[in-house]
């Protein structure tokens, strides 16, 4: 559905061989350039989508407060949400169908994703994709992984990338049938090490910046919280998973959020005592995410030894490796797909 092609090299600044770029399917970017009603509803379709964790939530507590007949079955449903082992167990339950909707297809148009794949990835491997920016919502995830469309199965053939989310938030009603369907795994150590456990391309995803991370989404702003974030990195060891450098250009741009020294210091706290962030942001029209190419770029995989028990010295010497790679893929990369962006990725 996407076609491969080769990258210009005279406009990166990489002396390494030409990555394959898998642009957009010809329907995909035919729809993107419409207007009209596909223009509307590709907005409408886009704008449910980057908030789906609110509204099936919403959605569920709704109808457990109108309709009563149904609060004993719907607490039984919620009870079976938080109990579900699908959450951890390693497999998840992905279901093709729901990524083959033709739903996608308009968010796909919303958001036309372009996959930058560095070195082909062996298929008989698991890996560990860290991948940054978090953004607001996290959204190019779903538009990424969640879809057929995106090019994802094709430029990664053979790899199965579980997307890892917070427990809790599979745990929500409704929105917890929605995050498995696309393959979805808990943020939990036993989760992750079951998946990785698997091989044969079973891979996890993990936006590592977290809730910290989206307090520093803006336009232009490339700041990402790493420095000490290195959990990841012992996974991806203990399990002996390759690590693979993963950039989203241009999913800070889907939103901005609104900045002052007060509000700040109380998203900070709050941050401290919830454990997640609450940015206050907006984009076209106020919760309308920003039209915006997504430009995936998968760096070349970082080999580790498979050891039970990292030294830290093991962490910190493959996590420096991570950070110096994830800063090479980024300065490669920016000048043709990110020209506004700052200049130097900034690593907190």
């Amino acid at each position: 559905m996407t076609k491969e092609t080769r990258a210009d090299t005279p406009e990166l600044s990489d002396s390494r061989p030409e990555p394959m770029v898998f642009e957009p399917s010809k329907e995909i970017m035919a729809l993107s350039q419409k207007g009209g009603l596909s223009m509307v509803v590709q907005t409408a379709v886009a704008t449910i989508f980057a908030w789906l964790i609110i509204i099936l939530p919403a959605t569920f507590i709704l109808l457990f407060v109108y309709i009563r007949w149904a609060r004993i079955p719907l607490a039984i449903y919620a009870g079976y949400c938080y109990l579900d082992p699908s959450i951890s167990n390693g497999v998840g339950r992905r279901t093709e169908w729901v990524r083959r909707l033709g739903v996608w297809k308009y968010v796909n148009a919303y958001f036309p994703v372009r996959l930058v794949v560095e070195q082909r990835l062996d298929p008989s491997l698991s890996y560990v994709f860290g991948v940054s920016p978090h953004g607001i919502l996290c959204f190019s995830g779903q538009v990424l992984i969640g879809s057929q469309q995106s090019g994802l199965d094709e430029s990664l053939e053979g790899i199965t990338v579980h997307p890892i989310v917070l427990h809790h938030a599979l745990q929500l009603p409704l929105f917890h049938e929605y995050g498995l369907a696309l393959g979805s795994l808990s943020s939990s150590r036993e989760s992750i090490r079951r998946c990785l456990a698997h091989g044969h391309g079973d891979s996890v995803a993990i936006v590592i910046g977290g809730a910290k991370e989206s307090l520093h989404t803006n336009r232009g702003e490339r700041k990402l919280v790493l420095q000490n974030r290195k959990g990841f990195v012992r996974e991806a060891i203990i399990a002996g998973a390759p690590l693979v450098p993963t950039f989203i250009f241009g999913e800070n741009d889907i939103y901005s959020q609104l900045e002052h020294p007060l509000l700040r210091k109380v998203q900070l706290w709050l941050q401290s005592k919830m454990m997640f962030a609450l940015p206050l942001f907006y984009g076209r029209f106020g919760i309308v995410p920003r039209r915006t190419p997504l430009t995936v770029v998968f760096g070349s995989p970082i080999m580790v030894t498979k050891t039970a028990s990292p030294t830290y010295d093991q962490i910190n010497e493959i996590h420096a490796r991570y950070l110096n790679e994830l800063r090479r893929i980024y300065k490669r990369f920016k000048p043709k797909y990110d020209p506004e962006g700052d200049d130097e990725l900034i690593i907190v």
